[in-house]
């Protein structure tokens, strides 16, 4: 009896004391542990910015805790990407209309890894668009052995100036950029000739990707940005959405001109793709300005150029020492490397080296119809690699989107047999870990016909 005695009063005793303690660790962890991720001296910049931007103490938590990790992962450069091969894709006409072909097309797409395939649009003139299967990927550099897609899994469908959805575009209609988000299909697009920079319309969906022909379209849809953000859609990873502020990026874009409104650098805008675009009517679609150019503000190196005095001479590198970016840069596609605080972009570049000229002669004797290098070997594919730590600094106010400058850049790594230097699209598959590219003009197999060839690389990580 008298043990049992004992027994009962320490169990009296842990029953007291035991929910004391649990509470007081319940209330008072979250907080202090908050603290102390705070007091780390590699996020005494965010402090103020965290707290002043999330919406309660849970968030920023999270916020700093996120943070924490992305600035202790590496930022890397293109000795991350192994060059994988390629394929092709059959220039017969699949579809009623004589522009229902893959020739003369820019290479817009995006790969679904579900049915390893890509969804492409075809040629420019009435940008149709078709889904084929990938096929067998052929490791070498010789296009001549690259495997060909010879019949679509969809054929080619109108939707430009048809009665199935309005783009909002009357003239000079440009396809920009694809993502498969859930069962639909975003579809990215600019008035590539705005003269007056007014265009606002940039996007549109396909419900049902898989039955492309038949599948409602809505539209248009009003990327915040316009056409600095009307290009390339790339997914955010899930552990850095909250922080940036959105599902997915919107970048720039190619073959674009009036140069007044757009990025004259790469960009990124970030946007929730499913709660803003996908499941939400046609409309404005509101992003975070991440990383962009204003034709004020351009992309430069600010310890050669600290002060803007003449944009042109810049642009034109009138004096030999712009590496950076040039009249002749174009980006093309954007992405996040998962477990990298990278952002890496890619497109093509020129004018370095000799420097560019307007409806020149080049060394080799060609008449220019605009701008181009003054030797016409000076144009090269290139990239340009930022840190996701400075587009948080941003997003938070901390930054400017104007004011971030690539911690790396310069030529990237096509085979020397691949002619065309065009980087126009591209697509990151990140459950093999590969990106995709297209290339302009790169299937050069055909006597009269030009089509784009896509490219793979394998994403170390």
């Amino acid at each position: 009896m008298k043990m049992l005695a004992r027994l009962s009063f320490y169990a009296a005793l842990l029953l007291m004391f035991v929910p004391a303690v649990a509470a007081v660790d319940s209330d008072s962890s979250p907080s202090l542990y908050c603290q102390d991720m705070l007091s780390k001296a590699s996020l005494a910049r965010f402090k103020s910015a965290l707290k002043r931007h999330a919406a309660n103490e849970e968030q920023q938590c999270d916020w700093a805790f996120t943070l924490d990790t992305l600035i202790n992962l590496p930022r890397v450069t293109t000795d991350v990407l192994s060059y994988e091969g390629g394929f092709r894709i059959s220039l017969g006409q699949f579809g009623d209309s004589q522009y229902a072909s893959f020739n003369y097309s820019y290479g817009v797409f995006t790969y679904d890894p579900k049915r390893n395939s890509v969804y492409v649009i075809g040629n420019q003139k009435t940008s149709p668009i078709a889904e084929f299967p990938v096929p067998e990927i052929v490791r070498t550099s010789d296009i001549r052995k690259f495997a060909l897609a010879e019949k679509p899994l969809q054929l080619f469908t109108e939707f430009y100036k048809t009665n199935r959805v309005d783009t909002g575009i009357s003239n000079n209609f440009r396809p920009t950029g694809l993502a498969k988000i859930d069962n639909a299909l975003m579809l990215n697009y600019i008035n590539w000739y705005d003269a007056s920079g007014s265009e606002t319309d940039t996007t549109i969906i396909f419900w049902n990707s898989k039955d492309l022909s038949n599948s409602k379209a809505y539209g248009p849809y009003q990327l915040q940005g316009a056409a600095h953000a009307a290009g390339w859609i790339s997914e955010i990873p899930t552990e850095l959405q909250s922080l940036l502020g959105g599902t997915h990026i919107a970048g720039s874009q190619p073959f674009a001109s009036i140069i007044s409104r757009l990025s004259v650098g790469p960009s990124a805008f970030s946007f929730d793709a499913r709660e803003n675009v996908i499941y939400a009517p046609s409309g404005k679609i509101p992003t975070s300005p991440l990383l962009d150019f204003s034709l004020k503000q351009i992309l430069r190196d600010k310890s050669t150029y600290p002060i803007v005095t003449d944009v042109n001479s810049i642009l034109y590198n009138r004096d030999g020492r712009n590496k950076l970016w040039t009249i002749l840069s174009n980006a093309a596609y954007g992405f996040i490397i998962p477990n990298t605080r990278t952002y890496l972009t890619i497109g093509f570049s020129g004018g370095h080296e000799s420097g560019i000229g307007y409806k020149i002669t080049q060394n080799n004797g060609n008449q220019c119809g605009g701008q181009c290098a003054k030797d016409a070997n000076d144009t090269y594919p290139y990239y340009w690699a930022w840190d996701v730590s400075d587009l948080v600094k941003v997003k938070l106010g901390l930054m400017a989107p104007h004011d971030v400058e690539p911690y790396d850049y310069g030529l990237f790594p096509l085979p020397e047999s691949i002619k065309s230097i065009a980087i126009t699209s591209g697509s990151f598959d990140k459950y093999n870990d590969r990106l995709f590219i297209s290339i302009r003009n790169g299937d050069n197999l055909h006597a009269y016909n030009r089509a784009p060839l896509f490219l793979v690389y394998k994403v170390h990580q």
